[in-house]
C-alpha cells in the first residue's frame, strides 16, 4: 500500500471511521477530522496507508515540546483487521520516521499498552524506542473494548530517530538485544487479552504487578532497551547514549 499524508476532508473522516472501527470506541474517545486537520495545519502528521482508493491503516502525530525541544508524539496508529500480520503498522512507523525527518524533527515519543507482548516487540525490538516512563492510568477508564475496563496504564516510548540502532534497523538489520551482563528482566503474561478475558481479577494483579517492577527499575536509572518475544519479557538496562 501506498503510504501518504491525508489530503481530503473524506480521507480525515476515514481515518475516524477507522478509529471506531479498531478501538470499538465511543465518539467521544475519538479524534475527529477537525481535530486532525488543524494538527496538520499546526506542524503535525496524518499518515494514511492506501491502495485503490481503500485506507488500510493510518498514523497520527501532533506536535510537541518539552524543555525546549521540539519533537513529534505519535498519538495513534491503527490499522484495520484485514491487513494485520502484513507489517503495515511497522511500514507505517518507517514512513512517520521519514516524514519527521524531512521536517526537521529528530525525536517521536508514544504511548503503548505494556501488557501487550506484540506492541512491545514492535516498538522496542522492531523500531529501536526505549521507554524510561511508566504513566499509570493514563487516559482514565475509556469506552474501548480493547481496554478491557481496566486502568489505562502505559509506558512512553521515545524514538530518537537518529541513533545508531534506529539507524541499523530503519537499514534492514536485524535487532540485536543488549548484552546480558548488568540486564534486567521484566516478564510479562504473554496471552494477557485471554488472561483479561478468563480472570480478570488475576489480570489485574498481572498489571500491578509489572507497574511496580518497571517504575523500580526506571527509578534506579534503568530504561527499557528490547522485549523478549520468546521469554515475553522487557530487557532492562543503561539507557542508550548519543
Amino acid at each position: 500500500m501506498r503510504i501518504r499524508e491525508a489530503v481530503t476532508h473524506e480521507e480525515l473522516d476515514e481515518v475516524a471511521l477507522i478509529q471506531r472501527e479498531v478501538w470499538n470506541a465511543a465518539d467521544i474517545d475519538i479524534a475527529g477530522r477537525i481535530h486532525l486537520r488543524a494538527t496538520q495545519h499546526a506542524g503535525g502528521s496524518v499518515l494514511i496507508a492506501e491502495e485503490a482508493g481503500v485506507i488500510g491503516g493510518f498514523a497520527y502525530a501532533f506536535p510537541a515540546l518539552h524543555q525546549g525541544e521540539a519533537f513529534w508524539h505519535s498519538d495513534m496508529l491503527a490499522v484495520r483487521p484485514q491487513y494485520r500480520g502484513t507489517g503495515l503498522g511497522q511500514a507505517l512507523k518507517w514512513a512517520q520516521r521519514d516524514a519527521a525527518l524531512d521536517r526537521g524533527i529528530g525525536r517521536i515519543t508514544w504511548t503503548f499498552d505494556p501488557m501487550q507482548a506484540g506492541n512491545a516487540h514492535l516498538n522496542l525490538t522492531l523500531l529501536g524506542a526505549t521507554s524510561r516512563e511508566y504513566l499509570r492510568n493514563f487516559y482514565g477508564v475509556t469506552t474501548s473494548d480493547l481496554h478491557h475496563g481496566l486502568p489505562t496504564d502505559r509506558l512512553l516510548a521515545s524514538w530518537d530517530l537518529r541513533s545508531t540502532r534506529v539507524e541499523a534497523l530503519a537499514r534492514g538489520n536485524a535487532p540485536e538485544a543488549p548484552a546480558a551482563h548488568g540486564a534486567e528482566r521484566v516478564a510479562i503474561p504473554p496471552r494477557w487479552n485471554a488472561l483479561v478475558s478468563s480472570d480478570p481479577a488475576r489480570a489485574r494483579d498481572e498489571q500491578a504487578r509489572v507497574a511496580s517492577a518497571l517504575e523500580s527499575a526506571f527509578a534506579r536509572g534503568l530504561a527499557a532497551l528490547f522485549f523478549d518475544k520468546a521469554q515475553a519479557a522487557y530487557v532492562l538496562g543503561p539507557p542508550d547514549r548519543p
